[in-house]
């Protein structure tokens, strides 16, 4: 018999890997009778859930009222981008000094260049993919607290927000900076590598900022 901790665990997860696919969409609510029902659990464990969601930034609180998907504001994008560009640049760095191998990286890559972004399906599954990139990026820097500050963003959702609008011409452009970051990893040239690397992501916050205006 699965013990409480567990139940909770596989809720937040399966709740969260909704919320990250899209099929709880910004702003819906998250009723805690519908979801022990679900869950074939009482209210409790449910509640345990919605709240680390909260805490994790995947769910609003509203007194009274109940839970909701949170909906992210551009100013909410603008300060994950530029907090992102930091951590992604130092991850490069380390992986530098460790002399990671590129081709799990090239991999990702080369399945990306097969993309065709006038297909709404194959749009979505370029998003998944350049996500993939940059957590393996950071997962590579063998940096558990790097990883864990990374993975509280949240980028996922992030990421096919912003590759929805993603044109053909705007995936060749991305895949030219892609393949350049790999060649600075290549040679372990932390500097100008950590250079590219955050001009490559402040741009997707400048971006976020012009839209705001």
């Amino acid at each position: 018999m699965a013990t409480r901790t567990a139940v909770i665990d596989q809720i937040y997860d399966d709740i969260r890997d909704k919320i990250l696919k899209n099929e709880y969409i910004p702003g819906s609510k998250l009723s805690e009778n519908s979801l022990s029902v679900d869950y074939n659990c009482s209210r409790t464990p449910v509640r345990e859930a919605i709240k680390r969601l909260e805490q994790d930034g995947f769910v609003t609180v509203l007194p009274q009222s109940g839970s909701y998907v949170k909906e992210l504001t551009l100013k909410d994008y603008q300060h994950i981008a530029e907090i992102r560009t930091y951590l992604e640049s130092l991850a490069f760095r380390l992986n530098c000094e460790n002399e990671v191998d590129i081709a799990p990286f090239a991999a990702i890559l080369d399945e990306m260049d097969t993309c065709d972004m006038d297909k709404p399906d194959e749009v979505m599954h370029f998003s998944d993919l350049h996500f993939q990139f940059h957590l393996e990026m950071v997962r590579a820097s063998n940096n558990a607290i790097l990883l864990t500050t990374f993975s509280r963003l949240n980028l996922n959702t992030n990421s096919l927000l912003f590759y929805q609008r993603l044109s053909n011409q705007g995936k060749i452009q991305t895949q030219e900076e892609h393949r350049k970051i790999l060649a600075y990893l290549e040679a372990h040239d932390a500097t100008k590598g950590e250079k590219f690397m955050f001009a490559h992501l402040w741009r997707k916050r400048n971006a976020y900022k012009r839209s705001r205006v």
